[in-house]
């Protein structure tokens, strides 16, 4: 079946939210064969996602309020082009005016999904798959939950994916990706990369790292905790730059490409990663990682956080140290539980990973109710 979609995204957490609809568009088009047109109000952000952004994929701007998709006519279809089969708004993304209209009525009316963020919640899995019809016109929303899950909407992989990370962890090439990094590992040392919110205990966190018995090189990318990072080393380093303190090597490296950013978490030993995209993109890593929820008002995030490592299951110290990451705990004591226990805690982190990769993934799940409907 030839479904054309859009995928409607308006970005509100850095990096998160373009990447999980630009990996969605990209998988869709190229396992599913679906036309998809990605509507995002930063465009700019794919460019450093790498690829061709027009390959496989047509992205327009967000439209001005009043107006239609810049290659949309009156009728909310592309000059030329069948309309839109599927319209998906990823987490809540409300339809500019003149795609919005469609949904109301007419002669074929595109189904209309909400992706809604990725949660462990048990409650979403009776929410999945619901439809709401909006009172003033008519309209019918359907929403779609990822999680974790048969009962839920899964959780975005790509096909080849597992294979890759296995070809290339151990390989020549992993050990060429790290020189061209301009990381190179100390014997014994444990390489950690750290990907957070600045509200992390980033500081706390160093001090106890640099004062354990295991020598660490902690890789963070640009752009990332600069202020805690820049008052504790006096100065941020440089991209490439290597600054050390007792058993602690901190590493500035460039942002990378997603694909990169794959083989980074393959490559670490222990991955911190925050909001949703890249917390998945650990999961696929099979390595022990530290979540840091986006934070949100009355400690809902630790609700999320909870529910995540009532799921997970792996013991104490990965609850005290996740917790503690996201301030409900003393990070020092947390880590020390943590770092000692981390040698045998990776089988759980493999396992949950397995376990993941043996259900049928987000965009499958998606062309499925998408077919059941249309």
């Amino acid at each position: 079946m030839s479904v054309v979609a859009r995928i409607l995204c308006r970005v509100v957490d850095n990096f998160g939210d373009a990447g999980v609809a630009w990996r969605l568009a990209r998988q869709l088009s190229s396992e599913h064969r679906w036309r998809v047109t990605l509507t995002i109000d930063q465009p700019e952000l794919l460019a450093r996602f790498g690829g061709d952004p027009h390959a496989d994929v047509r992205v327009e701007p967000w439209p001005a309020e009043s107006g239609a998709p810049a290659t949309a006519g009156p009728a909310g279809e592309a000059a030329g082009e069948a309309a839109d089969d599927v319209l998906i708004g990823a987490f809540g993304a409300e339809p500019p005016p003149a795609l919005r209209a469609r949904l109301a009525g007419g002669a074929r009316r595109p189904l209309w999904i909400n992706l809604e963020y990725l949660s462990a919640e048990s409650w979403i899995e009776g929410c999945h798959g619901l439809a709401s019809t909006r009172p003033a016109d008519g309209a019918v929303e359907h929403f779609f939950y990822p999680g974790f899950t048969a009962s839920s909407g899964g959780l975005l992989r790509e096909r080849a994916l597992t294979g890759r990370r296995a070809a290339f962890r151990g390989s020549q090439a992993q050990r060429d990706f790290l020189r061209a990094l301009g990381v190179a590992p100390e014997p014994g040392e444990r390489l950690v990369t750290l990907f957070c919110y600045p509200d992390a205990p980033v500081a706390e966190w160093l001090d106890a790292v640099a004062a354990g018995a295991r020598p660490h090189c902690v890789l963070v990318p640009e752009g990332t905790a600069e202020p805690a990072l820049g008052a504790w080393l006096g100065g941020a380093p440089a991209a490439g730059q290597a600054l050390r303190r007792g058993r602690l090597r901190v590493q500035r490296i460039p942002f990378l490409t997603h694909d990169d950013y794959d083989r980074l978490l393959w490559s670490a030993d222990l991955n911190f990663v925050r909001g949703e995209d890249s917390w998945i993109r650990a999961h696929w890593a099979a390595r022990p990682f530290v979540w840091q929820p986006y934070v949100q008002p009355g400690q809902a995030h630790h609700v999320k956080l909870q529910a995540f490592l009532d799921r997970l299951a792996a013991g104490p110290q990965v609850d005290d140290m996740m917790l503690a990451w996201s301030g409900a705990g003393a990070i020092a004591p947390a880590w020390a539980a943590f770092d000692a226990a981390l040698p045998a805690l990776e089988p759980a982190y493999r396992d949950w990973s397995a376990g993941l990769a043996a259900q049928t993934d987000l965009a499958t799940r998606l062309v499925e109710f998408c077919a059941d409907r249309l």
